[in-house]
């Protein structure tokens, strides 16, 4: 227990922004193993290659055709390719970078919630383990309260009565931490099946020191430049700009050139043609579209950060109210009688069974209130950590 709060204070005191990511061991374990982040990195593959695919330059047209004549017949050839102005062939290519750097950063966004939730589960199974600890104190003290009972009834220096409440203590703490137990192997198998299937080493005993930062607006504007999303919304910004150059430079008239042959009976022409291409139907109102386009992208990433702002603030808030809860309560808990020290005053005789249990279920409601409180603020700095990026 002191071990516990000793820890605690400790968090509290370090204001110091946390280096590397929680659980980093367990993250780079499964971020090598995760068949999810496996298929997200084929897919993405998949999604570039067809992104690069993509032919600038129109496919060429051939043409053949037979004519019926009265004195004699002809045989058409005719070989032409549509060129478009340079210029649209830049805006193309440029477009196409960019759609890699979006396919990419799509990648970085499954990454970082794949991660945050293996920190969250991380977090789950520390606060896990710390309900075990005591729930096992509380079930070894029942236990050797009931064979003390036992032993007791047998040389009748005890009633049935007292006999069956410590029964009844000794099956209550039993099935308190039979199923925290099963809560812990459950998370365990998720923790496995996030690893591709594979046994995965869970050492971690104490959550992970990862502070508040001590100026939220400084700490949220790095978040706006280092989080994926934000990352991937500017550069579908920057997309949509460039897809309105791209729509504007589709108004100059492509080129179509090529070369034709008809050949008769006694009879050879030849030679090239060209040919213009105007757009007056196909391109209509395509620059003001992609206008809009551009401004809807700039309204939804001036929404989402306000949202996020707003969000990310209040959890801030949040955790500030609980880490000085927690604080109050690790204080308290410290002149607070333990439950060893509790078994020793009922051994002594300073007081019965009743007041035994009820003292032990004000310790353990009193425990479990402060690991709840700090379970959740941990998994709060977890959520603000993760929003930095990975």
């Amino acid at each position: 227990m002191k071990r516990n709060i000793l820890t605690l204070i400790l968090m509290l005191s370090i204001n110091t922004v946390f280096a590397q990511h929680p659980y980093q061991n367990v993250l780079d374990t499964i971020e090598a193993n995760s068949t999810v982040l496996a298929a997200h990195q084929k897919h993405n593959l998949a999604d570039r290659a067809e992104n690069n695919a993509y032919a600038l330059v129109e496919n060429p047209e051939i043409e053949a055709g037979y004519k019926f004549g009265p004195e004699s017949n002809k045989v058409e050839l005719g070989l032409s390719q549509t060129l478009a102005f340079p210029t649209v062939y830049s805006n193309q290519n440029k477009i196409i970078k960019m759609t890699d750097q979006i396919i990419a950063s799509q990648y970085e966004i499954e990454r970082m919630n794949v991660l945050t939730e293996v920190q969250n589960l991380c977090t789950e199974l520390i606060f896990c383990k710390t309900k075990i600890k005591l729930f096992k104190q509380t079930y070894d003290n029942a236990v050797k309260i009931a064979d003390a009972y036992q032993k007791m009834m047998e040389l009748g220096e005890c009633n049935i009565l007292d006999y069956n409440k410590s029964k009844m203590n000794l099956a209550n703490a039993k099935n308190n931490y039979d199923l925290e137990m099963i809560h812990y192997d459950n998370l365990m198998a998720n923790l496995k099946t996030m690893n591709g299937g594979n046994d995965i080493d869970f050492q971690y005993e104490d959550y992970a020191l990862v502070v508040l930062p001590e100026n939220f607006d400084e700490w949220y504007s790095n978040v706006e430049q280092s989080n994926p999303v934000f990352e991937q919304m500017r550069q579908q910004i920057a997309l949509e700009q460039q897809n309105v150059k791209l729509k504007k430079s589709e108004w100059i008239p492509s080129i179509n050139i090529g070369y034709g042959m008809e050949i008769g009976q006694d009879e050879r022409e030849h030679g090239p043609h060209i040919g213009l291409s105007l757009p007056l139907w196909h391109n209509k109102g395509s620059v003001k579209s992609a206008k809009m386009k551009a401004e809807a992208t700039e309204m939804m990433l001036t929404n989402e950060k306000s949202m996020t702002y707003n969000y990310l603030s209040s959890l801030f808030v949040k955790a500030k109210s609980l880490q000085e809860n927690i604080g109050t309560l690790a204080t308290s808990l410290q002149e607070f009688d333990s439950q060893a020290l509790l078994l020793k005053s009922f051994e002594k005789g300073e007081m019965n069974l009743i007041d035994y249990v009820m003292e032990v279920e004000y310790y353990q409601k009193a425990m479990l209130e402060l690991y709840a409180s700090q379970y959740e603020m941990n998994a709060i700095l977890i959520e603000l950590k993760s929003y930095e990026g990975f």
